[in-house]
């Protein structure tokens, strides 16, 4: 699968969900982004689950395991 469309602002790694794989939807993804204050976050596109933590290694491991599982859709945008 190829994306062509740009990556949000200040997101670092995407990983893409079990319904991105499903659906061949690049948009349903789990984004991380370092935080500005501390550590990392990620936040699922799709379902809205999300989580922090000062641990770049952990937060990584946390999304993509999620991704990995996750099979809700990104509401659609009008």
């Amino acid at each position: 699968m190829t994306v062509t469309t740009a990556w949000p602002a200040g997101v670092i790694a995407r990983y893409l969900t079990k319904a991105a794989e499903i659906l061949a939807d690049p948009e349903a993804t789990v984004d991380v982004r370092k935080n500005r204050d501390f550590g990392h976050s990620y936040d699922c596109r799709g379902c809205g689950v999300g989580g922090s933590s000062g641990n770049d290694v952990e937060i990584h491991a946390k999304a993509q395991a999620h991704a990995a599982t996750c099979r809700a859709i990104p509401r659609p945008t009008a």
